[in-house]
């Protein structure tokens, strides 16, 4: 068979990578609207669905830059078709589960697959595009990702409503199939790129210090922090991060250089990269809880209803390099920030008897606000750091925009869980007909949105609660985004320099380490 001239070679190359950048991105929120159907037919519990939706994201992000090493070390396209595969099978896996323990699992593996699909994703870009049209093919890379996440609460929606929650994973297989076959004969520049170890015990103390922030704040707010289970995970959470740091420290080879974090503007790209995951789609498990469970919304009604975030978001990601050009990144990345902040204080006025319109205008400013940010902070993380570290920085960039994502739905979903807790005290629910032992399932009930399964007599009561607890996390959000407004005005350069910006830094030379490039 005759080979495919370079052009075309590169442009299957980017089509290939782009499909899987698609799929892993959509499944980071793409479960979000099946939730309550997950909920309805599993009988899974509210911290059974948190769950559900970050053991994606957690393993994502915390196997990153241990992906982008060994694909350096045994091949960039080895690894990035053995992410596919486990992807894959990680759906088919979600999509057959029989119960809620299965379905975690299998976004656990969906979660593995997915950073060794993105890890060599941009090495595999860069070896098939030389010079300037290697800028443009990883701009159609990052936008493919950006659109993805934004429209997936309307395909979700659309696919819980004719086949059901399976189908949103399920739907995976087939572009899987036309990945690994578009891989097998298009990927180039695939091979080791010299010998490097990998840093596995990073790796391992990364994934269980996650694991164990995660735990800690779900078991938390579920039966308080001086349960057992939360004291726990806070102590193994504490001794894992300071194992992390010391191992990445002193090992020749880090996972994470440490010292990339001597530079500002890389550690304020790097957290405000970390909030705008957080704030943006941290809460959108409870909103559609809220449009599905309490306003009665099917499955792509509240798809379509959340399309208007995700219009926004594209239309923000569209404007901002024209803005960046004339505005500089510091104020367009704080202008991202104010946006979000204002969104979520006009989402803050829901109540029991609010319909979608009243949050519409918080979640446009939301929605805008994040476009803003994905790109200038992705930019950012690379510009600013030593060009042979540039690689490292993307890694590291990448792992917190779904570490952000798990982490807030985490503290959100206990926010929630707490201002209904404290809304549906056991004595008013014993005025209002329910047993004494059957209070916690009632609270149970609410907070994962199943609120055609409650008593007639507390549901009203119920959904002064959950709309209370909604409003509380939209106060949240805005004081994170208050915080992503100063972190930006502090760290953040107001023009792209690179050399400028590495010159005032000067930071310590980088010792020998594994890059994505």
């Amino acid at each position: 068979m005759r080979q495919p001239d370079p052009g075309t070679l590169a442009r299957r190359t980017l089509l290939t990578v782009s499909v899987a950048s698609a799929m892993t991105t959509m499944d980071i929120t793409i479960v979000n609207v099946a939730l309550p159907a997950i909920a309805g037919d599993l009988s899974a519990t509210f911290p059974q669905l948190q769950w559900t939706v970050n053991a994606y994201p957690l393993l994502f992000a915390a196997l990153l830059l241990a992906g982008g090493s060994l694909s350096d070390r045994v091949g960039r396209r080895r690894i990035f078709v053995t992410g596919v595969l486990l992807f894959t099978g990680g759906s088919l896996l979600c999509g057959l589960a029989p119960d809620p323990l299965v379905l975690i699992a299998g976004r656990a593996v969906q979660g593995i697959g997915g950073a060794f699909i993105l890890a060599p994703a941009v090495p595999l870009l860069a070896a098939a595009y030389p010079g300037e049209r290697r800028t443009v093919a990883i701009g159609v890379f990052s936008a493919t990702a950006a659109v993805s996440a934004a429209l997936a609460p309307l395909i979700g929606g659309a696919l819980v409503a004719s086949l059901g929650w399976r189908s949103v994973f399920l739907v995976n297989l087939l572009p899987g199939v036309f990945v690994l076959l578009g891989a097998a004969r298009w990927l180039t520049g695939a091979g080791p790129q010299g010998k490097r170890r990998l840093d596995l015990v990073g790796a391992v103390l990364g994934v269980v210090s996650l694991g164990a922030v995660n735990l800690a704040v779900i078991s938390g707010a579920d039966d308080g922090w001086t349960s057992p289970v939360a004291m726990t995970a806070v102590v193994v959470a504490l001794i894992g991060l300071a194992a992390f740091v010391t191992v990445e420290s002193r090992t020749n080879d880090p996972m994470l250089d440490l010292g990339l974090f001597r530079i500002r503007a890389f550690t304020g790209a790097s957290l405000l990269s970390f909030l705008t995951r957080a704030v943006g789609f941290g809460t959108m498990p409870y909103l559609v809880l809220w449009l599905q469970g309490m306003l009665g919304y099917s499955a792509l009604q509240a798809g379509l209803q959340l399309s208007a975030l995700s219009g926004a978001i594209v239309a923000g990601s569209l404007a901002v390099a024209r803005l960046q050009r004339r505005y500089g990144n510091r104020l367009v990345v704080t202008a991202g920030f104010v946006a979000v902040l204002a969104g979520y204080l006009l989402v803050a006025r829901v109540s029991a008897d609010s319909t979608w319109w009243v949050a519409l205008p918080g979640l446009l400013l939301v929605g805008g606000g994040m476009g803003l940010l994905f790109a200038p902070l992705m930019g950012i993380s690379v510009s600013v750091v030593p060009p042979q570290q540039a690689g490292m920085a993307s890694g590291t960039a990448n792992a917190f925009f779904p570490l952000g994502t798990a982490v807030g739905a985490a503290v959100f979903g206990a926010v929630l869980s707490a201002r209904i807790g404290a809304g549906l005290p056991d004595q008013d629910l014993a005025q209002h007909g329910v047993s004494e032992g059957e209070e916690g399932g009632v609270r149970q009930l609410v907070a994962s949105g199943r609120f055609t399964d409650l008593p007639a007599d507390v549901t009203e009561l119920a959904r002064i609660a959950f709309a209370d607890g909604l409003s509380t996390v939209a106060w949240v959000a805005a004081a994170a985004a208050a915080v992503g407004v100063a972190v930006a005005l502090l760290t953040i350069p107001s023009r792209r320099s690179p050399a400028d910006t590495r010159a005032r830094h000067d930071p310590a030379p980088p010792r020998a380490h594994t890059t994505n490039q």
